[in-house]
């Protein structure tokens, strides 16, 4: 009997690799996509082995509409939950507008918890597994990225507060840490940082933190990072393995940041403060 899994986010980069990847390996994949567009797209990638479900986290009518048709389709069990869905936003906390904070908390955060609580009865069935798709940013926040770091911070506590209440049902709750990838997310933020409307205002927040925004222009610009597929394979490997691990560090990048934040607060304000503003 093929084993279900749902993987939010899966229009393109990690989500879209993960599911196909998982698709060949024999799985039952339910993806969510919020364009119908892209679901045809998957399918016809995968032949036709991966179900595309219209699903946008930060709408409750689309996660229960989602609920109700994997209890439906899957006979009430879901072996597997990967949380993808995700927007990045950076950028000087100033230049920021509520709406866009708002709106990264409601996908990062509200929405992996909405789809997570929308589906727990189907996972505690199967006792099957959640994967959140976290960031090394949810562990050492850099500057210029507080509203992204703190929804990731946050995917952090949620893992470990859920590896525990679901302990008792069989549900094991992971976390993946990614570093740099290579997919859509960054460039998206980078096109939504240059459509910032040009006023005055505007024009003395970029001056002021002309330093800080250069450096995260670059990085966005920057061609490296994981293929999507190298993380998909942490993905995978940490939703079929008997005992997986609490979480999963992935990428050098990611590596030599988490040991960055393993030293003292003043050592590491000091060091990445002159990496800044020089």
């Amino acid at each position: 009997m093929k084993k279900n899994v749902l993987i939010t986010g899966t229009s393109s980069g990690l989500g879209r690799s993960t599911a196909l990847m998982l698709a060949a390996k024999g799985w039952q994949v339910f993806a969510g996509v919020r364009k119908e567009a892209d679901g045809d797209s998957l399918v016809k990638e995968a032949d036709g082995t991966v179900v595309p479900l219209l699903l946008d986290v930060a709408e409750q009518d689309t996660v229960d509409a989602a609920a109700a048709h994997l209890n439906e389709a899957t006979g009430g069990e879901l072996h597997g939950l990967i949380n993808n869905a995700g927007i990045y936003l950076g950028g000087p906390l100033e230049l920021m507008s509520n709406d866009e904070i708002a709106r990264t908390f409601a996908v990062n955060v509200t929405g992996l918890l909405s789809v997570t609580r929308a589906c727990l009865p189907l996972l505690r069935a199967a006792e099957g597994r959640i994967i959140n798709i976290g960031s090394i940013s949810g562990l050492v926040a850099m500057p210029g990225v507080s509203v992204y770091a703190g929804s990731k911070h946050a995917v952090e506590a949620i893992t470990d507060s859920l590896r525990i209440e679901l302990q008792p049902f069989g549900v094991k709750v992971v976390v993946i840490e990614p570093g740099g990838i290579k997919t859509p997310i960054w460039q998206k933020g980078a096109q939504r940082d240059a459509e910032r409307p040009e006023d005055p205002h505007t024009a003395r927040l970029l001056e002021i933190y002309a330093p800080l925004v250069k450096l995260l222009e670059k990085l966005n610009a920057r061609p490296g990072g994981l293929p999507p597929e190298d993380v998909a394979g942490v993905v995978i490997d940490a939703l079929e393995t008997p005992r997986p691990k609490n979480r999963y560090l992935v990428g050098k990048d990611a590596k030599s940041i988490a040991l960055l934040g393993r030293l003292p607060d003043l050592l590491r304000d000091k060091l990445i403060s002159s990496k800044v503003w020089g």
